[in-house]
């Protein structure tokens, strides 16, 4: 779920002032604990802490403002009765076989996520299921496929055969079908890639975060350059370029809702 604007003020304030103190004591400890510049060690970190604040509420405020707000609630339960339906014909099949597999009790919703168990499974109708959830792609979300003893997992181990099989197959054909695969010892999860911004929305996200990120690290980077010859004009050019990078990522943030 999204964080909202108030949610994302008090957070932006208490990773600052982590920021802060971290800066402090850094700049205490660069400076040497024999003479201390309380002053400007306090000035460093609220330079740091103020940097980091503005950096992440802009950067979240932004996402949530020309990404998130398009999103709309996702049912899970709807999800769940969808992703049952396209998988019934596998319960057919696996009936005729005499294979105690069924949508109803190996097709759940765990943590959040519509889970595949392929236990009792054979190896014709786990590749039916891979083929339809291909085949599906569009239609379909965030999936995860039991694949061995783990959580949402009955007692006793998946088929090696079948396991090998469907991983084999996800791990080939899931980058083509914008799906992002990531295998673990009990499971399979496929998540969607994201769809990446069209022109005009990269360029509007830009444009709004592109002054108070850019500007705010190139302010901090000069301040934290010192006074030496030249170190404020270097600080301020490597904050504007570091700040200019951070500003490109958050307007290339992807829509992992579908």
């Amino acid at each position: 779920m999204a964080l909202t604007y108030r949610e994302m003020i008090f957070l932006s304030l208490f990773i600052g002032c982590i920021f802060a103190t971290m800066g402090f004591f850094l700049a205490i400890l660069s400076g040497g604990v024999d003479q201390v510049d309380l002053i400007s060690s306090g000035r460093v970190g609220i330079v740091v802490g103020a940097t980091a604040c503005i950096v992440i509420f802009t950067y979240g405020a932004v996402s949530r403002m020309l990404g998130y707000e398009k999103a709309q609630p996702v049912d899970k339960k709807d999800t769940l009765e969808a992703l049952r339906s396209i998988l019934h014909p596998v319960e057919i099949m696996a009936v005729g076989n005499k294979i105690p597999w069924t949508v109803g009790r190996h097709v759940t919703n765990s943590a959040g996520t519509p889970t595949i168990d392929l236990h009792e499974i054979d190896i014709r109708g786990a590749d039916e299921i891979v083929k339809i959830l291909l085949q599906h792609r569009d239609d379909l979300g965030r999936i995860r496929l039991i694949i061995g003893t783990g959580r949402g997992s009955e007692s006793g181990g998946v088929d090696n055969t079948v396991a090998e099989h469907v991983t084999s197959r996800l791990r080939r054909s899931s980058s083509s079908h914008s799906w992002q695969y990531i295998e673990k010892r009990s499971n399979i999860m496929l998540r969607p890639m994201g769809r990446p911004p069209s022109r005009g929305e990269w360029i509007r996200r830009f444009v709004i975060g592109v002054v108070p990120i850019a500007g705010s690290l190139a302010f901090a980077f000069r301040d934290l350059a010192g006074s030496a010859p030249g170190a404020s004009e270097r600080g301020l050019i490597f904050g504007t370029i570091i700040g200019l990078l951070v500003t490109s990522m958050m307007a290339s943030h992807r829509d992992r809702t579908g």
